[in-house]
């Protein structure tokens, strides 16, 4: 069953090896991975379902990492002591495996065993799964470039085999929005960043998913951001699903917009 579903970004300052002094500037975004966290543990799911825009391959279609063991590590980010390990969920794994045999029209998932997560998938666990004791994990990937509206229909799909599940599911996404606010940024500044973001947040406020699914292509590309794919899934996951959305906090130092929201099931 679903429990719960939260949007969440990724920052590796956010880590405190990482971060270090840097910290000071996310602690908007700190406060709230705590708020979830917290949340997390009183609520004590079965499993977690992580969904990532970080693969490295771009397909196509849904990847669902079929690890028996995950392991997340900041290596790459100059961070050799930081680490998590989860183990996968082996039934819900099956009844994905099932509903991909029964799949037509292009729309199947694929299957790879990846035990070494990105950090878009490592940085969320890493906060919100703190003191999580015994719960599982499932990773997806949503297809690289797809229509807004492909990766709808893909979570409308996801959302049957969930719902049918007796466990206590927790869904979280992770994303960042525009990487162009400001002269921080190290990609460089549009003018229309801080458009997409706001735009972008407001259509979640207001459950504006067809308007969402709409967004120009041009903006967001502009924005170059790292939301929307897994945003829609997750969205098409809570399809007909009665929730209200909540932003616990948006802040965009270092030219990144930071955005943490919580979906309260209801």
């Amino acid at each position: 069953m679903l429990s719960s579903a939260a949007f969440c970004p990724h920052p590796p300052l956010s880590v405190p090896a990482i971060g270090q002094a840097n910290l000071a500037a996310l602690a908007t975004t700190l406060n709230s991975f705590q708020k979830l966290n917290l949340e997390l543990l009183a609520l004590k799911p079965d499993t977690l379902i992580l969904i990532s825009p970080q693969h490295q391959k771009k397909s196509a279609q849904l990847i669902i990492n079929s690890a028996p063991q995950y392991l997340g590590s900041l290596e790459n980010f100059g961070d050799l002591a930081t680490k998590i390990e989860f183990s996968s969920d082996p039934d819900l794994l099956s009844a994905l495996q099932k509903t991909d045999q029964q799949l037509k029209n292009g729309m199947n998932f694929i299957f790879e065993a990846e035990p070494a997560l990105d950090y878009g998938a490592t940085i969320p666990l890493y906060h919100l799964a703190k003191n999580l004791i015994g719960v599982k994990l499932l990773v997806l990937y949503p297809p690289a470039d797809a229509p807004l509206s492909y990766n709808l229909e893909l979570g409308k799909i996801l959302q049957k085999v969930l719902k049918n599940s007796e466990k206590k599911i927790a869904l979280i996404a992770s994303g960042d929005l525009s990487h162009k606010l400001s002269e921080d940024s190290p990609v460089g500044v549009s003018p229309r960043a801080k458009e997409f973001d706001h735009t972008l947040i407001q259509m979640l406020k207001h459950k504006k998913i067809a308007e969402l699914i709409a967004l120009d292509p041009a903006l967001s590309i502009e924005a170059e951001e790292c939301a929307l794919g897994p945003l829609t899934l997750l969205l098409g996951i809570l399809y007909r699903v009665p929730y209200a959305p909540k932003v616990l906090s948006y802040e965009h130092p270092f030219g990144i917009g930071y955005l943490t929201m919580k979906m309260e099931l209801k």
